[in-house]
């Protein structure tokens, strides 16, 4: 790992610095890809994101970006990232920028991430995570192998299904028994990973990350839908009730600046062809959550189940243990769950002024 993020960048490729090779990301524009790029960018790397849209709204220039014809450039309060709009499913373009980049990390975020839009598209949620995933290995196994990047590999606790009461807190030798095509499409990418460490020698550190929590995540997510639905209350522009879905599942929420820094740690100290689960290793219920977000609403507010927002199967609890992330990487989640939530409410009482 070490070699690869200090090799040379080589003469006649786009280039930031002679002395820092890219970082590529692919689905920087989600809800851990900004911030994610914003920490790199922050600690002085040159970063370019592949996607089919701009990371950063607002953030998209007309020019080319000088250090990578081809590229877009989006200027950011953190600085400038390159951008090459492109899909997974375009195999050979992804050969020819790997070529062309020779990114020294890869962090492969894309993907279709929720698993209760998953029921509703399933051919596309396979589409995205399982083909994506192999044509970005492919273009990576055609690379030299003194050029090939240590790549990260994002998997979900979705993969487990439902455990056991005994399995919990679940450890990453936890047979794997997804119940959602997301899930499915998730297994199918690491056992994909694990393929390319094995077949190709690929330097792939695989994740399976449990529930992310923090500003900026979507509202198609459960807590930044209720902290959306309270905001609305308290100015008085929606009903006083927060909709709500199953209450009794149990997550292990992990807040999205300690996903960042594991995922960096992961891609220097992992081990290719290792799975490490990142999460907090503590379970919340929903209703636990939603508790704590109506304990600093300015209004009382209503809940009312939805049968709408119910998935047509749901895993009741999924808890990991860190022990091996920690231990391999001396990483350590440092947000509570408070001040997560807390951060989600403010943001969406911002977003409705």
């Amino acid at each position: 790992m070490a070699a690869a993020a200090e090799r040379m960048t080589p003469v006649n490729q786009p280039t930031s610095s002679p002395h820092l090779p890219w970082t590529l990301v692919t689905g920087a524009r989600g809800f851990v890809g900004r911030h994610l790029t914003a920490s790199l960018q922050r600690a002085g790397l040159p970063v370019c994101s592949l996607g089919l849209t701009s990371p950063l709204a607002g953030g998209r220039t007309e020019e080319d970006d000088p250090r990578f014809p081809g590229a877009v450039c989006l200027h950011t309060p953190d600085g400038d990232v390159a951008h090459i709009e492109m899909d997974l499913a375009d195999a050979a373009g992804l050969v020819a920028v790997l070529e062309r980049l020779r990114p020294a990390t890869v962090y492969h975020l894309a993907a279709q991430s929720s698993a209760a839009v998953s029921f509703r598209e399933p051919a596309a949620t396979l589409q995205t995570n399982v083909l994506g995933t192999l044509n970005l290995l492919e273009a990576i196994r055609r690379m030299p192998v003194s050029d090939r990047p240590a790549v990260l590999m994002i998997g979900s606790a979705e993969e487990y299904g439902p455990q056991p009461a005994e399995a919990y807190p679940l450890r990453e030798d936890t047979p794997l028994q997804p119940i959602s095509p997301y899930g499915v499409s998730k297994a199918a990418q690491t056992l994909l990973g694990r393929q390319y460490v094995r077949s190709y020698d690929l330097p792939v550190i695989m994740t399976r990350s449990f529930s992310h929590i923090g500003p900026g995540q979507d509202t198609r997510f459960v807590f930044p839908a209720f902290a959306q639905q309270i905001a609305a209350a308290e100015r008085g522009s929606g009903q006083a009730l927060v909709k709500v879905g199953n209450l009794d599942a149990v997550r292990d929420f992990l807040d999205v600046r300690d996903v960042v820094t594991a995922y960096r740690a992961l891609i220097k100290e992992g081990t290719p062809g290792e799975v490490y689960h990142v999460c907090s290793g503590q379970g919340l219920t929903i209703r636990q959550g939603l508790d704590l977000l109506l304990a600093q609403a300015k209004c009382p507010i209503t809940v009312e189940s939805d049968a709408a927002r119910m998935r047509p199967s749901d895993v009741p609890i999924l808890v990991g243990d860190n022990t091996k992330i920690r231990s391999c990487t001396g990483w350590e989640p440092e947000w509570s769950i408070d001040d997560s939530l807390t951060d989600v409410l403010n943001l969406a009482r911002k977003e409705t002024t």
